[in-house]
């Protein structure tokens, strides 16, 4: 797979609508050659450059290759104009290419005006290295402009140099404290020297006092640190590490406006460590705190954290109380934020037909999955959660006793996924829909002695508890409950 192959079956559907409108923008075309090429590629990870290149171009090679490198610049444009002022770096750096390009017109105030305000943005969100060349321009604009306070700007470079020398230091420490975490062993135990291991780190690494108690470096370590753990999936750990942490950041007052997201994170990472930990109460808790917190700063991030906190709810009452799980799930469903992220839908579908199969109630829990399966965009999304949803179809079929149908199903099945199902990552998905097939003409289940090894090796491959965590109705636990 080459480049654009690559770059073109990564984009998102947001990217995908954009680029669409940016390509439009001077030429509607249908027959448009790029568009054409672009759609081919987007529709299957098998695309063949050469049957194309044949078909439009004949023998022309070059002329398929400008094509090729034109559709390229054009999504690089796209991303980048998409993009553009989500980056706060980024961002700036559109203020100091309009400053050049000004500059190269001879209207040096304008020019001028373009970089203070992008020194005013660098300073506020601490963007150190962009500052360095913001000064860079501002001082060789002084060559044109006889009222720059040359002197101001020289000695502001001097303090930014300082200020950057010391985010090195800030990034270097953090790169030890990733270092050691991910060398040490569990953390788990009784007396978890996690916080310890923290502060004997930075006080190696950190040759100033002042670095010690950065908002930024204590910031960027709760971000690693946690990352690092549910990797490890150290739940007892992280719980620890964060209730700490929580405790630190408000007494130092660390969290503002600025750091509040930050905050809605930590508290998310919080209550998904108490549910794997099994304090379902406790997480709960913590849920309630978060919705209260989600309304701080007139709603600041309440949207962006309507999911997580719908999330938070469903995960635990889906354990204690499998009727208010759905309750809930029913009203997220109704949520315009809810309903305008098609992932954020199909969690909510997917769920409902889980807690819809474990009440028996078959043809409800279809309703919902075949939701996910019919919706517009399901192909747009990865193969893999496809063939989880698919996978779940045939088990909830299956017990709808919908035999004829399912039949048929997993024979498409077998066609559409051919590719993924011989992939070894997928082996379960494989193994299940086998078993599914056999299921369809087999009465008795124990005297079918074929069967039954192949739903041992199924069993044998992965714990109930850790199929629990990729499956969306567990394999284990269904075929359990039927044998």
């Amino acid at each position: 797979m080459n480049t654009l192959q690559e770059i073109i079956l990564s984009m998102s559907k947001e990217e995908l609508r954009f680029f669409k409108l940016y390509s439009s923008r001077t030429n509607s075309n249908k027959t448009r050659k790029d568009i054409l090429l672009f759609d081919q590629i987007k529709k299957t990870d098998q695309f063949s450059e050469s049957k194309f290149q044949e078909k439009h171009y004949n023998q022309n090679k070059n002329a398929f290759y400008r094509l090729k490198n034109r559709l390229l610049e054009d999504i690089n444009k796209s991303l980048t104009l998409q993009y553009l002022d989500e980056e706060a770096d980024i961002s700036l750096m559109k203020n100091i290419i309009l400053s050049r390009i000004f500059k190269t017109k001879g209207k040096y105030s304008i020019a001028l005006d373009y970089l203070k305000k992008a020194e005013k943005k660098a300073t506020q969100v601490e963007a150190y290295e962009v500052l360095n060349i913001i000064y860079f321009e501002i001082i060789k604009l002084s060559y044109d402009i006889s009222n720059i306070d040359v002197v101001n700007y020289i000695q502001k470079r001097k303090e930014n140099n300082n200020a950057r020398n010391k985010i090195q230091e800030i990034d270097d420490i953090l790169a030890a404290v990733i270092y050691r975490l991910k060398k040490a062993q569990n953390f788990s135990g009784k007396n978890a020297p996690i916080v310890s291991l923290l502060e004997k780190t930075i006080a190696d690494f950190s040759q100033e006092k002042s670095i010690v108690s950065s908002p930024k470096l204590r910031i960027k370590i709760f971000q690693a640190v946690s990352r690092v753990l549910i990797q490890r999936h150290d739940f007892v750990a992280l719980e620890n590490y964060l209730n700490h942490t929580y405790s630190e950041f408000t007494r130092d007052k660390l969290f503002n406006k600025q750091t509040h997201e930050n905050k809605l994170r930590l508290m998310t990472f919080l209550i998904n460590a108490l549910f794997k930990n099994g304090k379902l109460e406790k997480s709960l808790q913590k849920t309630q705190e978060l919705f209260e917190a989600m309304k701080e700063y007139n709603g600041y991030k309440h949207d962006k954290f309507l999911f997580f906190y719908y999330n938070s709810l469903v995960i635990n009452y889906s354990k204690i109380d499998n009727a208010k799980a759905i309750e809930i799930l029913l009203k997220a469903k109704e949520e315009k934020i809810i309903k305008e992220s098609d992932y954020n839908y199909f969690f909510v579908c997917s769920n409902l037909a889980l807690l819809y199969f474990d009440r028996k109630e078959f043809k409800t829990a279809i309703k919902y999955l075949s939701r996910i399966i019919l919706h517009e965009n399901f192909y747009d999304f990865a193969l893999s959660f496809q063939l989880k949803v698919v996978t779940a179809e045939t088990i909830i079929r299956y017990e709808i006793k919908d035999f004829d149908y399912l039949e048929q199903r997993i024979n498409q099945i077998k066609k559409e996924f051919k590719t993924i199902l011989s992939q070894n990552e997928f082996e379960r998905e494989r193994m299940l829909i086998n078993i599914v097939e056999k299921l369809i003409f087999t009465n008795n289940i124990n005297q079918d002695k074929p069967l039954k090894l192949k739903i041992d090796n199924l069993l044998n491959s992965t714990t109930s508890r850790q199929a629990e965590e990729t499956d969306i109705i567990n394999y284990n636990k269904w075929l359990m409950s039927i044998i």
